[in-house]
């Protein structure tokens, strides 16, 4: 017997991919797959959920993806930690491992959604591997999906998955030391496996630190810098061999293999303390950094061990709907989802695989289950409202009995009872959802005012960064923003009694701009040269205090200072200081 299908999405750092898998005949099917590069600033992380939103958006068009779906984070947006623990019955395990993490972790355990994993046990102590999430980064990210119309079953951490698709492929992990090295965008997983368990070591190297490099290098922005670097390592562009283009990209390469090699070294040497001696015999390639020309080799040299791709699509039977372009991207992609699929339809009682995380908030997971529940109530909700029936009929029968008066009469009156029955319980419902309606509109006030105040800061965040592109004040730079709350005490005449309570709210600017004159003006008489600065001064101080007070979140300016001296000299520097506080219209 066929099982369901499983929806699963992979949502990475630069890439969301959706996976969707059966099992049949001991055979792990992939009938669909779809995959969209993210377009955001990679270096802004803040953008990332509105990007991955919008890719899983697209996804679900071109696939026509819908219901429960479970949704692979990636590790850096969690927080992870590693314990040792004695080793325990199950009922004692949890306490002892939350007493030890809530010593660690950077935030409060209760405000944290959190889970756990075995990744080592010797018969004395156990190793665990901790991830956590806040509840309103994973809430926040579960009402996008649901109006998509997708429910998520399953929140899991992306760097534990390898190993499951490890063990899938039945690859001999029992008798060696293997290191699994996943090279993403922000960040490198390695996952040291050992007969006795594994260990995972993230490094802050990934395919975003080539592209910087090549921004860096060549003088672009990091976008374009990320289109060349996929266009040439992918073959798609070529240089000659004199083009200069062609060695800086080439020394940036070699540049970030370098480091990436001396990282994994560094994190081998680690291992090697902790496990007395014992490194890895092997090493396997994955993810879709892996595809950088000459890496292996590199690798395989530095390390002097043997190095292979990890290729999960070879434990899959890939479906006719799968594209021949997408084939060859699988074997780089498909790792994570493969060892989520692994975990869902094989025998999870063996203990050979990791047992899937969930970092779903429990309010989502309740609301779930009584999704569940939903038919088999309405089911008996039907069945409730039959039972009367029977005596309906036979009221009616006796009824009929009766004289044609007394007839109309009982019916007519049965009829209004009804309907005022029916309106009576219309009416105590939508009284009970008026109620609800207006508690639940009050407490989240305080919300829906946070919320507004927190993008007009992101808009004023957004009018400053304009100044960059303003003819009149270019080469002005912002040292420091601070926000000052003040709360309002008692009454004030004129302002309306809701906003009596409401925190007045300032911003404090400090920065500097570069004041630029003509090699005309620089090359005359001292006294002109001194002129035309403050002229040149004397303008751009008048363009930046118009500029600010246009921004729509300014109400006014309160103080504005510049100085040209004690902070820099304007006829030795050509720069000006200044400082603004203004009041805002939150």
């Amino acid at each position: 017997m066929a099982a369901k299908n499983e929806l699963i999405i992979n949502c990475g750092i630069s890439h969301v991919s959706a996976s969707v898998f059966s099992y049949d005949d001991n055979v792990l099917n992939l009938n669909k797959v779809g995959l969209h590069t993210l377009t955001h600033d990679y270096t802004q992380d803040s953008l990332w959920l509105d990007s991955v939103i919008a890719g899983i958006k697209t996804l679900c068009l071109e696939l026509k993806l819908k219901g429960n779906a479970r949704f692979i984070f990636p590790g850096s947006f969690l927080l992870t930690k590693t314990i040792r623990v004695p080793k325990v019955e199950k009922d004692k395990q949890d306490k002892i491992v939350g007493f030890e993490l809530s010593q660690k972790m950077p935030f409060p355990l209760a405000d944290l959604i959190w889970d756990y994993q075995i990744i080592d046990d010797d018969g004395v102590e156990q190793e665990i591997l901790a991830f956590a999430v806040k509840p309103e980064v994973a809430e926040t990210f579960c009402e996008r999906i649901v109006q998509l119309g997708l429910t998520p079953t399953q929140l899991t951490p992306a760097p534990i998955l390898d190993y499951n698709a490890l063990r899938a492929s039945g690859i001999g992990l029992n008798d060696s030391e293997t290191l699994v090295v996943n090279m993403g965008a922000k960040s490198t997983n390695l996952l040291f496996i050992n007969p006795t368990g594994f260990l995972i070591r993230s490094i802050a190297v990934g395919g975003n630190a080539l592209t910087q490099n090549l921004a860096d290098r060549l003088g672009v922005l990091f976008g374009k810098a990320e289109e060349l670097k996929k266009s040439y390592f992918a073959g798609h562009m070529n240089f000659s061999p004199d083009d200069p283009n062609l060695q800086n990209i080439e020394s940036c390469a070699q540049q970030f293999l370098a480091r990436a090699s001396q990282e994994i070294t560094r994190s081998i040497v680690t291992y090697k303390r902790l496990k007395k001696g014992k490194s890895p015999e092997r090493i396997f390639l994955a993810g879709r950094g892996a595809l950088l020309r000459h890496l292996p080799e590199y690798i395989s040299q530095s390390q002097q061990l043997s190095i292979d791709y990890f290729d999960p699509t070879k434990i899959i039977q890939i479906g006719s709907r799968v594209s021949t372009e997408m084939q060859g991207l699988l074997p780089f992609m498909l790792s994570e989802p493969v060892g989520l699929a692994s975990t869902i339809y094989m025998d999870v009682g063996d203990k050979k695989f990791a047992p899937p995380l969930n970092l779903l908030p429990s309010s989502k997971l309740t609301s779930l289950g009584f999704q569940k529940k939903k038919p088999f109530l309405c089911l008996a909700c039907c069945v409730f409202a039959l039972l009367p029936l029977p005596g309906l009929v036979k009221s009616k029968s006796q009824l009929q009995e009766l004289g044609k008066t007394l007839s109309e009469q009982k019916e007519n009156t049965q009829k209004l009872s009804q309907n005022l029955t029916i309106q009576s319980d219309l009416k105590s419902k939508f009284e009970f959802i008026d109620r609800l309606a207006n508690e639940v509109f009050k407490k989240n006030i305080p919300f829906t005012e946070k919320q507004k105040v927190c993008w007009q800061i992101h808009n004023l965040l957004n009018e400053l960064q304009g100044t960059l592109e303003h003819p009149e004040i270019t080469d002005t730079w912002f040292d420091n923003l601070e926000i000052i709350i003040q709360e309002k005490k008692g009454n004030i005449r004129g302002v309306p009694v809701r906003n009596r309570n409401k925190p007045e709210i300032k911003i404090e600017l400090t920065g500097r701009y570069l004041v630029r004159a003509t090699d005309e003006e620089l090359s005359g008489k001292e006294s002109e040269k001194r002129n035309a600065l403050i002229d040149r001064n004397s303008q751009k101080q008048a363009a930046l205090t118009t500029y600010i007070n246009d921004i729509p979140i300014v109400g006014k300016i309160n103080r504005k200072v510049f100085s040209i001296e004690g902070k820099g000299d304007l006829f030795g520097k050509y720069f000006t200081h200044f400082e603004y506080q203004v009041s805002t219209k939150l």
